[in-house]
């Protein structure tokens, strides 16, 4: 008999929703667990939502207010007769635990949370996460940060994220061309000021096509037309689905960021045979780049090693072998994410 498990947790445009949505499309995770999602707030993410209700079920609220979420959650919980409720924000783990013992309830509270106690977002929450019988990591980093709370190691399953195995290889570019894909945000997490900053001082012949949207782009704009050495080189392609798809030639993918979860970008550019320079933030990176394999590390804000990486690539002096950046991300692919994923869950429900 399947094992139920519901899922705490909000159905947005993003990783963590690319995530679930593999999961409920999983024949080996769906053959072995009976899968369920409880949005805390109202998701207008029709596409995926359409896509997934005709997989599992998928408690919607047709309401904004946060109280009225708060005792729909507890409702649920209270009623809920499965095996474990999932938890992925820290404030849903501690009151899961609280209704649990309050009422006698039998499922097991597991925490699976997809970024780093850095982010601003998190903060002194992290802190819930001992309330949890199990934890899952998606990276190395975090499972750091889980033991830094006095967590038993045993209580801790690193998972990683999954990532699709791709036969389409992007090929190296010639002049060098560098991407960037993600959220256009100058400061804070992706920390873009910093890296056009320093491509401003970098001479050669190279280029840097900037895929995504967001709440800076017109002063990324502004920024771009008034650096001469960005003008005719940074070019800002906007929004798009699967920018893999739109791109022929790449020579790295560039992450500035000051923190992350797991930058699954790195892992998509990865599965197309594109080698990164990242920094070597909390948390993520260090799990996906393997110096001279794939990619390159630099200290966070240390610009003097980043100019001296992007220079080995405009001036062609790496090597890279696309198969084996696609061989170096094996841990991620679905097939050993999902066995992975089934047996840390029952791990967690034992």
């Amino acid at each position: 008999m399947k094992e139920k498990v519901t899922f705490i947790t909000n159905l947005e445009p993003g990783g963590i929703t690319t995530v679930l949505h593999h999961l409920v499309n999983s024949k080996a995770i769906q053959s072995e667990f009976d899968l369920s999602f409880f949005l805390f707030k109202h998701s207008d993410y029709s596409e995926m939502l359409n896509q997934m209700e005709k997989l599992v079920k998928i408690d919607n609220p047709n309401f904004k207010n946060k109280i009225l979420n708060t005792l729909r959650l507890i409702n649920f919980l209270i009623h809920f007769d499965g095996s474990a409720v999932v938890c992925l924000g820290p404030v849903q783990v501690k009151l899961a635990e609280k209704i649990r013992k309050m009422f006698k309830k039998n499922y097991k509270v597991i925490s699976w949370i997809h970024v780093s106690s850095i982010d601003p977002g998190i903060g002194e929450k992290i802190n819930n996460l001992k309330y949890a019988d199990y934890n899952l990591a998606i990276s190395t980093g975090i499972k750091c940060e889980l033991l830094s709370l006095g967590i038993p190691e045993a209580k801790i399953g690193l998972l990683f994220n999954p990532i699709k195995r791709e036969s389409k290889t992007i090929t190296k570019a010639a002049p060098c061309k560098f991407i960037y894909i993600g959220r256009l945000v100058l400061d804070g997490q992706k920390n873009l000021r910093g890296l056009l900053e320093c491509l401003s001082r970098i001479q050669g012949n190279w280029s840097l096509d900037i895929y995504g949207s967001g709440s800076d782009m017109v002063e990324i704009k502004q920024i771009i037309s008034n650096q001469e050495n960005l003008a005719n080189r940074v070019h800002l392609k906007g929004w798009s689905k699967n920018p893999f798809n739109d791109i022929e030639h790449a020579s790295a993918l560039l992450l500035n960021s000051n923190f992350e979860g797991l930058p699954m970008v790195i892992a998509e550019g990865m599965s197309y045979g594109i080698p990164a320079i990242a920094t070597d933030c909390k948390t993520g990176p260090e799990d996906l780049i393997k110096s001279n394999l794939n990619g390159y590390l630099y200290p966070v804000g240390d610009y003097s090693k980043l100019s001296e990486y992007l220079k080995k690539f405009i001036n062609d002096d790496v090597d890279f072998d696309s198969q084996k950046i696609k061989d170096s991300i094996d841990f991620l692919y679905d097939d050993s994410y999902d066995q992975r994923f089934v047996r840390l869950l029952k791990k967690g429900i034992e």
